[in-house]
């Protein structure tokens, strides 16, 4: 009977023995094996440490189990010291660490509207060198223009890992570009103004029609007239015009008296202009010599004020028309938008007086001198649009306490930005909300005619 004790207590130990042998052998051949993860930590080690931000950095490794001694039956000895556990630095998972601010620019800078891009471009430089304690990198983009090649530029620019694009300046490139700057999550913002490419993840910087014509509108009509009239290009751009303009009367039961719209792709614009003031031919209308009688002296158009939105030959051919037919821009007020902004503009008689939608020329006027300063010759009126964007993103950078990676919706601020072109402030649904000023056209200059008020949004 004791011998049969004796056996089964072995029995057991020899089981015992067994079986922590086994968990201890297991144990080892696990510790063996190197998950996906150890392993490009343990290569991100090895990289030169001079680069190691611009690698992908992981997490630490969870610390391995100690492996168990199967031949301890009696706990660690008291003699043992026990090793300094040492600390290991923490990584952010997936986190790509950037060293500059990284900005992709579609611009065209070769062909037709070159001058365009240079000069975005060299205003860009300007608002760089004033923001140079952020280390940023412009990595350009020549579009020539082409939708095709400006589909393959912005592919190029998320390869490259911008953090932000700008561009591009004509809206027929941008659908393309945008797509793909959204699926990457990429903000841009264009210098277009087409309405029909705003969603989310663009930015249109282009002074959209609708409030300027709503602006320009109001303020006529505060200052009491009362018959309307418009002589618009037969155009998308010239509907999203007459649209909005009759929304604003219509809002203020005022009438709109005439519409006349005209081939844009004409530059004769006579029978037109006879059908908008009434006259089916030709009138003697000039002043007798002989008599001194003057026909249009007392002559009506049938409105007192009319809406244009054409520029340079085309504006001075429609208004020389206007005054031929009897309109006395005396009497008439001349409405229009921004592009009348341009020097000169008061060499045409018939457009002295005449009110527009625009910026305070004085911030404009102080960057020309400056712009002038930096590269001896004078910038296009829209490089504003390049100053003011690239101003919001170091804006934003600074909000966001130097961090470099931009989303959608860091844009959007309740007070919003302060640029050449006024102070500006970007909306949800992609375009951009200005405060505006009233100008009128003088022989030389512009007068301010109502200033934009300094308030928030």
């Amino acid at each position: 009977m004791f011998v049969k004790k004796v056996l089964y207590k072995l029995y057991l130990k020899l089981i015992f023995f067994s079986l922590v042998f086994f968990l201890s052998t297991s144990n080892l051949v696990i510790s063996a094996v190197l998950t996906e993860e150890e392993i490009k930590y343990i290569e991100s080690q090895t990289k030169d440490t001079e680069k190691k931000d611009k690698y992908i950095q992981y997490e630490d490794i969870k610390e391995k189990k100690p492996k168990i001694n199967p031949f301890n039956f009696f706990g660690t000895s008291k003699k043992t010291k026990k090793k300094k556990e040492v600390k290991k630095k923490t990584f952010l998972k997936n986190e790509i660490v950037s060293e500059k601010l990284k900005i992709g620019v579609l611009l065209p800078l070769t062909g037709k509207y070159s001058y365009i891009g240079q000069s975005f471009l060299d205003t860009m430089q300007i608002i760089i060198y004033e923001n140079k304690k952020i280390e940023t990198e412009l990595i350009i983009k020549d579009t020539k223009a082409n939708p095709s090649l400006a589909r393959k530029a912005t592919k190029e620019l998320v390869g490259q890992g911008v953090d932000v694009i700008l561009g591009p300046f004509f809206s027929s490139s941008l659908s393309n570009s945008s797509k793909i700057a959204q699926y990457k999550n990429i903000p841009l913002i264009s210098f277009s103004s087409d309405k029909k490419e705003k969603e989310k993840g663009i930015y249109l910087m282009g002074f959209e029609p609708e409030q300027q014509i709503s602006s320009i509108t109001e303020y006529a009509i505060k200052k009491n007239y009362k018959r309307f009239a418009a002589l618009l290009p037969d155009s998308k751009y010239g509907k999203r015009v007459l649209n909005t303009y009759r929304k604003v009367l219509n809002k203020n039961k005022v009438l709109l008296n005439k519409i006349e719209l005209y081939n844009p792709g004409t530059n004769n614009f006579e029978k037109n202009i006879q059908r908008l003031v009434g006259l089916d031919k030709n009138p003697q209308l000039e002043k007798d010599e002989e008599t001194g009688e003057n026909p249009i002296e007392d002559f009506d158009p049938g409105f007192d004020v009319i809406l244009l939105i054409e520029t340079g030959n085309k504006l001075r051919e429609a208004v020389a028309l206007l005054t031929y037919y009897g309109v006395d821009f005396n009497k008439i007020k001349l409405i229009g938008t921004g592009e009348w902004h341009v020097d000169n503009i008061g060499s045409e008689p018939g457009l002295i007086g005449a009110w527009f939608v625009a910026p305070n020329p004085k911030l404009w006027q102080n960057f020309k001198k400056k712009f002038y300063k930096f590269y001896n010759y004078e910038p296009t009126r829209l490089s504003s649009l390049a100053h003011d964007s690239l101003t919001s993103i170091f804006s934003v950078v600074k909000k966001n306490d130097g961090i470099k990676e931009l989303n959608y919706d860091d844009f959007q601020t309740f007070f919003g930005y302060t640029g050449i072109d006024g102070d500006f402030k970007f909306l949800s649904d992609g375009t951009v909300e200005r405060k505006l000023s009233i100008l009128e056209i003088r022989k030389d200059s512009f007068k301010v005619e109502k200033l934009a008020k300094k308030e928030s949004f």
